[in-house]
This record gives C-alpha cells, sequence and structure tokens, in this order.
C-alpha cells in the first residue's frame, strides 16, 4: 500500500511547483552517506527529503504556513488526513477555504488542514501571495487528482520526527550547517526578464539572495559541509567553485504558470563532491 501510494502520489504528502519529483534518481545519488545530517534550506515539498529518508536532519522554510502544516502531519497524520478528506473538492468549497486560511496565522490543526487543502487542490502546486501577503492561487480543477492516502501521511510522519522543523531564513539554516552535514538547496529562480511563478510571496527571492546563497553554501563547504545545489541552466550562477561537480538534467516546466504552456528546461546540480555515474551532458 505504501509502495503503491509513493508511486502514484510521489515521496511527499504535498505538491510544489519546481518540485524534482521526476529527478529524484539522480539528486538522491547526491545523497550517498546516510549518517549525515540533512540540511534543506528550501524546503517547499521535501521531496528528496522523504525520498532518501534521513535518519537526522533539518528542514527549514521562510513559509511558515509549510512548517507549520509539516509539524502536524508528524504529529497527527491520521487526524489531519481524516479532516482533509472530509473537505468537498469544487471551486465553491475551494474558495470559501481560500478565504478562511488567509484570515488565519500559520499556527494550529486548522491552518495546517487548508493549507495542504489548498496545495492539493490549487493550480500547478503554485505557492503565491499578493501584496498583502493572501495566498491568491486559483483553482486547479479536477485534474489536480486525488487525495493521497493516509498511508503516505504516516510514511510522511515518520520521517519527520527524525528531523527539526524550523521557520527561519536560508541564510541562517545554512550557516547552522557544518562538518557532518549535507545541505540541499532548491532556491525559487532569480530572473528579471522572464515572469516565473516557483515561489513568489510578498518578499521575493532577489539578486542579493542568490549571492548569499551561493557564498553561505561556499562558507558550509569550508566546514566541512557536502553540498547540492540545483538551479536553471539558462541562469549561470556566478561564484561557483570550479572544482565542484556539475550535471546537467531536464525537468518540465509550466512556464509563466498558465494551462498549456509546458516545456522541457535544462536544470544543473551543482554538487561539491563528484557522484558515481553522473557527468555533465
Amino acid at each position: 500500500m505504501v509502495d503503491k501510494a509513493r508511486s502514484a502520489h510521489g515521496p511527499s504528502f504535498l505538491r510544489w511547483a519546481g518540485s524534482k519529483r521526476k529527478s529524484l534518481a539522480l539528486l538522491s545519488g547526491a545523497f550517498s552517506n546516510q549518517s549525515c545530517h540533512y540540511v534543506e534550506p528550501f524546503a517547499g515539498s521535501a521531496a528528496l527529503f522523504f525520498s532518501v529518508r534521513p535518519s537526522r536532519g533539518t528542514l527549514a522554510d521562510l513559509n511558515g504556513h509549510l512548517v507549520n502544516a509539516m509539524r502536524h502531519v508528524r504529529d497527527d497524520p491520521k487526524g489531519l488526513h481524516r479532516r482533509l478528506v472530509a473537505m468537498p473538492r469544487n471551486s465553491e468549497a475551494y474558495y470559501k477555504a481560500r478565504c478562511k486560511f488567509n484570515e488565519l496565522r500559520p499556527f494550529g490543526i486548522q491552518a495546517a488542514v487548508l493549507f495542504v487543502y489548498l496545495n492539493r487542490n490549487c493550480f500547478n502546486g503554485l505557492w503565491r501571495t499578493n501584496s498583502s501577503g493572501e495566498f491568491n492561487v486559483p483553482y486547479g480543477g479536477v485534474e489536480m487528482g486525488n487525495n493521497p492516502p493516509v498511508s503516505l501521511f504516516e510514511l510522511c510522519a515518520q520521517s519527520l520526527k527524525q528531523v527539526s522543523l524550523k521557520h527561519q531564513d536560508f541564510r541562517k539554516t545554512i550557516e547552522e550547517a557544518g562538518a557532518g552535514s549535507f545541505v540541499y538547496a532548491d532556491p525559487p529562480y532569480f530572473t528579471s526578464s522572464e515572469r516565473t511563478f516557483i515561489e513568489y510571496g510578498k518578499k521575493s527571492f532577489g539578486e542579493d539572495d542568490l549571492r548569499d546563497l551561493v557564498e553561505g553554501l561556499i562558507h558550509a563547504s569550508r566546514r566541512g559541509a557536502e553540498i547540492a545545489l540545483t538551479y536553471n541552466e539558462a541562469m549561470p550562477l556566478r561564484g561557483i567553485p570550479k572544482r565542484w561537480m556539475r550535471t546537467r538534467f531536464e525537468v518540465t516546466r509550466n512556464v509563466g504558470g498558465f494551462t498549456g504552456a509546458r516545456k522541457r528546461q535544462a536544470e544543473i546540480l551543482y554538487t561539491s563532491r563528484p557522484i558515481e555515474g553522473a557527468a555533465l551532458r
């Protein structure tokens, strides 16, 4: 039942725009030492984390509602799932839930259930807020698929019991990583010329953030951490050490966030150590 649920829905109970779910075979190769403390500063759906199931780690994100939902899945997966599947899945119910969600702070079971409900029913798994900080992604329709079974929530809960869940900026998360850590960073894209809907919020990820990310990862590597970083090939990153390995892979993007605009795009996996069997193509 668990294997069937994972194959149908992926390893995570969440959907997420920009998720590397279909690239997990490659990315899993970067995490070769289960004794490492797994660190993910942009947790998102945490698909790689739920795939490799490390024995210890830290998942962090600046999205407080995301962290709150993970905490409640960890503590009571059956209870959250029971509330989730009891909610009707149609346009009217979705917009009522979205309105209620925007009235709540990122604490408590109600906010957690509504976050997962909106995530499973919104268009393309997007997290996007307006200038007032309100979630404003439209209803995705029946093509968003069924809710995952409770067995997947329970499996995710087992993995989440092994980690620290933190609502904090990526800089702090990376500063805490050193020898014995594996850091996987999958940041939002930064671009001034292309309309990308990866994770826009009231405060977007910008050029200064990207520079701080690269510098932070380099310093963590010098402290002894293993590093894995994924980013768009069309947006070359400055400052990446020449000795770091570069592996090209392709992902499917929903360009601009609009139906019918899917296309294949190349990304680069940067790693501070070689990955067996991988090479830049």
